[in-house]
């Protein structure tokens, strides 16, 4: 059976995420968790997670319900499915109803990160991750081959954030995945739009929550 979102809300910051998603990956997969739903009398929130050839994962959440959690469909359906409604009308009182298609479970490469557990460690400046970024694209632009940036350009350890008892490195990848998917503010965003990304930690996992989106990394040798 086809996988249905009742969405509530969100449509069209999941339109750009989209969008960004499949610019880079025409065939990136998106993975839907029911983070919460409703129960407690607010909107229900499922986070989107889709792949990425920077070999991290990135989230975006929207308000809805979807029909089975841990569902998997691709990312170009989702995004046409909701460029064929009116999405911006969604709400809790009238949710839209998408049909995603048919699941594509096997095609995702591994477990999502947790929900919950995540230690605050340190804010990274956006005009940081901008440097970076640029500074990275140089160097890919310099060194890259037929097979894309070299792999030691993409593992290098840009930061390294610590706390008393957590301590968390980020890559390049990381980097490049958060500028290349707008999940970071533009210099024209509204000023009361955060200008810092938030780095946590657990166990194996790294993220990078930004404005518009998060990006999670493994710190094993499989993409997650």
């Amino acid at each position: 059976m086809d996988e249905v979102l009742m969405l509530h809300g969100g449509g069209a910051g999941m339109v750009s995420f989209l969008a960004r998603v499949t610019g880079i990956d025409a065939t990136a997969m998106v993975r839907l968790r029911q983070l919460t739903d409703g129960s407690d009398g607010q909107a229900p929130v499922v986070d989107v997670f889709a792949t990425t050839p920077f070999e991290v994962v990135a989230a975006r959440r929207l308000q809805g319900v979807i029909s089975r959690d841990g569902a998997v469909v691709g990312a170009d359906t989702m995004l046409e499915a909701l460029n064929a409604t009116e999405f911006a009308a969604a709400s809790s009182d009238s949710p839209i109803e998408l049909n995603l298609g048919r699941p594509r479970d096997p095609s995702w490469p591994g477990a999502l990160p947790p929900a919950t557990g995540f230690k605050l460690i340190d804010n990274l400046p956006v005009d940081v991750a901008r440097h970076l970024s640029d500074e990275g694209q140089k160097l890919a632009r310099q060194f890259s081959g037929p097979m894309g940036p070299p792999q030691s350009l993409m593992n290098q350890k840009v930061i390294t954030a610590s706390s008393e008892d957590v301590s968390v490195e980020i890559p390049m990848r990381m980097i490049f995945a958060c500028t290349n998917l707008g999940l970071i503010p533009n210099f024209a965003a509204p000023m009361d739009v955060p200008r810092h990304l938030r780095i946590s930690g657990l166990g194996r996992w790294v993220r990078l929550d930004a404005a518009f989106g998060s990006v999670y990394h493994s710190n094993r040798l499989s993409l997650f």
